[in-house]
C-alpha cells in the first residue's frame, strides 16, 4: 500500500469515527467539539482545515435535520441563541457557521423588517369582515409526462409555463426557432461559452501557461468538439427525442433546456446521456478508441496552436461539469474578489483599507464554496489579471491546502500544478 493510500485510509477511519461519536451530541456540543478540533494540532495531521470544515458542515447538517425545520426556523429568528455554547468569545464564528449549513435547509434568512414595515403588514393582513366566497373555476386537467421526465418537471403547480421575466436567457434564443435539435445544440453550446467567458484570460500578461479552461481559444476548440462528439449521439437517444415532443421550445426557449439540465441528477434525461458521451472519451488500457470517441487530437492540436495547457483525461471531469455549474455564482466570486483586491491593495478615497490577508481569504472561501476546481482556477485568473498577485504570492496560497505536497495536490490539484508550472 502506498503513502497516498494510507494517508486515504487513515482519513476515512478518523471521518468515520468523528461522524459515528457525535451521532447522538447536541448542536451546541458539535460547535464546540469542531472549534476544540480544528485548533487541535494532532487533528491537522490527518485533514487539513478545509477538510475538517466540509467534515462539520456535513455533521451539523444532519444534526440541524435531526432539530427539525419549524424549531429550526424559530432558532433562526432568535440568533440561533438556542443552539449556541454558552461560551460567547466565539459567538461570531459559531453563527457564521450555523448560518452557512442552515441555508440549504431554509433558504436565505428574510431581510430584517422595520417598525414602518411591520405597520403595512399588519394593515395588508387585515381583511374585511365579510369575505365573498370565491369563485369556483374548473380546471383542465395537464398531461402527466412519462416517469423519466416527471423528477425535471416538478408537481403541476410548477410546469405551467413560467412568465418571461423569470426564464433563464440565452444569446441562441434571439435567433428564430427552427427544429429542436438545433435549438439542443445550440443552447447548450451557448451556456458553456456563458460559463467559460467567465474564466478567461485573454493575453499572456504574466509568465505562465493558461490552463485550458482560461484560454478563450479553448473555448472555440470546446464548442467543436461538443458539435462534432458530444451533442449528435446524444440526440439520437430515444429519451432526448422525446423531450423534444415535452414543450413547445419556440415559446420556452434555450433557456428551459439548460433549466431542466440544472434540476437535479435523478432520472434526467439529458445529463445522463451527456455523461455518458464523456465517459466514452476515457481511454480503456489497450485499446485504441473509436474516431467517434476520440476527441483527444484535437484537443492537444488547439492546445499546442495557442499555447496553453491541452487538457487530458484527469480534466474530463471538469469538462464534463461545465453544464452544471452555475454562471451567477461565478459571476458574484468574481465580482468579490475584485473588490476585496481594491480594498486591500488599492482602496480609493471613498473606500476604508481592508485589513491585511483580506483578499487571501476571500480566495480560500470562494475556492472552498465553488464546485471542486472553480475556485482554483479563479485564483489563477487572479494570478494572471491582478498586478500585486505574483508568483510568490500564489505559493504562499498554497500552503494553506497542507502541509505536505500530497496534502496540498489533493485538496488543491488545479492550483497545485499551476504553482509548481510558473516555478521561482
Amino acid at each position: 500500500m502506498s503513502q497516498a493510500q494510507r494517508d486515504n485510509k487513515a482519513f476515512e477511519t478518523k471521518v468515520s469515527n468523528l461522524i459515528n461519536a457525535t451521532r447522538h451530541l447536541e448542536v451546541s456540543q458539535i460547535l464546540l467539539l469542531r472549534r476544540l478540533t480544528m485548533a487541535d494540532p494532532e487533528s491537522l495531521k490527518w485533514a487539513s482545515l478545509r477538510e475538517l470544515d466540509v467534515v462539520f458542515a456535513v455533521i451539523l447538517g444532519k444534526a440541524l435535520e435531526r432539530v427539525g425545520v419549524d424549531a429550526l426556523r424559530d432558532a433562526r429568528a432568535k440568533h440561533f441563541t438556542p443552539l449556541l455554547p454558552l461560551d460567547a468569545a466565539h459567538r461570531d464564528e459559531d453563527l457564521r457557521v450555523l448560518s452557512a449549513v442552515t441555508e440549504p435547509l431554509l433558504g436565505p434568512a428574510p431581510p430584517p423588517i422595520n417598525e414602518h414595515e411591520a405597520i403595512l403588514a399588519k394593515l395588508l393582513a387585515m381583511r374585511p369582515a365579510a369575505v365573498k366566497p370565491p369563485t369556483l373555476r374548473s380546471i383542465s386537467s395537464i398531461k402527466e409526462p412519462p416517469p423519466l421526465f416527471a423528477a425535471q418537471l416538478g408537481p403541476d403547480s410548477e410546469r405551467m409555463m413560467p412568465g418571461e421575466i423569470n426564464r433563464m436567457r440565452l444569446d441562441c434564443d434571439d435567433k428564430a426557432f427552427s427544429d429542436f435539435d438545433t435549438l439542443f445544440d445550440d443552447a447548450i453550446c451557448s451556456y458553456s461559452r456563458k460559463v467559460l467567458g467567465l474564466l478567461q484570460v485573454k493575453g499572456d500578461v504574466k509568465p505562465g501557461r493558461r490552463p485550458f479552461p482560461l484560454a478563450p481559444e479553448f473555448a472555440l476548440c470546446y464548442e467543436e468538439v461538443l458539435r462534432r462528439f458530444v451533442l449528435p449521439p446524444m440526440r439520437a437517444s430515444r429519451h432526448i427525442q422525446q423531450l423534444g415532443l415535452n414543450h413547445n421550445w419556440a415559446e420556452v426557449g434555450g433557456g428551459k433546456l439548460i433549466e431542466i439540465i440544472q434540476g437535479g441528477e435523478v432520472n434526467n434525461p439529458v445529463l445522463h446521456n451527456w455523461d455518458n458521451r464523456w465517459n466514452a472519451f476515457r481511454t480503456l488500457k489497450g485499446k485504441k478508441p473509436k474516431a467517434e470517441d476520440d476527441p483527444w487530437p484535437l484537443f492537444r492540436e488547439d492546445a499546442t496552436k495557442s499555447g496553453y495547457v491541452p487538457p487530458d483525461e484527469d480534466g474530463v471531469r471538469l469538462m464534463q461539469d461545465i453544464i452544471r455549474f452555475e454562471t451567477d455564482s461565478i459571476a458574484k466570486a468574481w465580482r468579490e474578489l475584485n473588490q476585496l483586491y481594491d480594498q486591500e491593495f488599492h482602496p480609493n478615497a471613498r473606500q476604508e483599507q481592508a485589513r491585511e490577508g483580506a483578499f487571501r481569504d476571500g480566495l480560500m472561501k470562494w475556492i472552498s464554496k465553488l464546485p471542486e476546481g472553480i475556485g482554483e482556477l479563479l485564483a489563477v485568473k487572479c494570478y494572471f489579471l491582478l498586478e500585486r498577485i505574483d508568483a510568490t504570492y500564489m505559493r504562499r496560497l498554497l500552503t494553506n491546502f497542507g502541509r505536505s505536497d500530497n496534502d496540498r495536490r489533493r485538496n488543491a490539484p488545479q492550483l497545485f500544478e499551476f504553482v509548481h508550472s510558473i516555478g521561482e
